[in-house]
């Protein structure tokens, strides 16, 4: 089940927070700068299956519906939908790896990237919101049964009030403990596993780089 599927992909890791963060971005740029390139793409995927212990393709796993689109667009437009499929896969593999920590450790890799306070709460504060609305749709789903689109409806409906409550639960809760947007985060020593998952995004980042520079360096005849 795809909910299913997103609720066990969003759960906590054990890997610091500051590699998991900064290697988040390094993957994602390797993506973009490799021209969406087959190789680094798998690469990616690869390797956030593995630091995630295979959490990350539960994540992809929930994006079927889009992967429907993709190959029926590929019919119509060639191969090339094929290579944005396997991008937009890394791209998702990449931003799962913020999951391969806890919201503490985000948050204290945030400061410690000296960003700013409200910017910090307002990122923490979605990051932890988006397993408990899973967790939410999850529920709903299984009271409703949806079968039909009058009850995938109903469903929709029923998620939507839900969400709207508990964000003004939230917000109540929030103001009621004077909430000032200070954001409180935590650190603590890479270990030996996190440093090595740095180093081959550092990689898999210089790999990407190599290709994007064959391709604009002219080849001597």
């Amino acid at each position: 089940m795809v909910v299913n599927s997103l609720k066990e992909g969003l759960r906590d890791g054990g890997r610091e927070g500051r590699i998991c963060l900064t290697s988040a971005t390094i993957l994602s740029l390797s993506v973009y700068i490799s021209a969406m390139a087959f190789g680094v793409s798998l690469l990616v995927i690869t390797l956030s299956a593995v630091v995630t212990s295979g959490r990350s393709l539960k994540v992809l796993k929930a994006f079927f519906p889009f992967y429907v689109f993709f190959v029926i667009t590929a019919i119509f437009f060639g191969f090339q939908v094929v290579k944005n499929l396997l991008a937009f896969m890394a791209v998702i593999s990449a931003g799962a790896l913020i999951y391969a920590t806890n919201i503490k450790e985000v948050t204290g890799a945030l400061l410690y990237l000296k960003i700013p306070q409200k910017v910090v709460s307002m990122v923490s504060l979605a990051i932890s919101m988006l397993p408990l609305l899973v967790s939410d749709f999850n529920n709903m789903r299984e009271i409703h049964n949806a079968k039909s689109i009058r009850g995938y409806y109903k469903l929709l409906k029923a998620f939507t009030s839900t969400t709207i409550l508990r964000a003004i639960s939230t917000s109540e809760s929030l103001y009621s403990k004077s909430f000032s947007y200070k954001a409180l985060g935590e650190l603590r020593q890479p270990e030996i596993k996190d440093i090595v998952v740095f180093l081959l995004s550092l990689l898999i980042l210089i790999y990407a780089i190599s290709l994007e520079v064959s391709i604009w360096t002219p080849s001597s005849t």
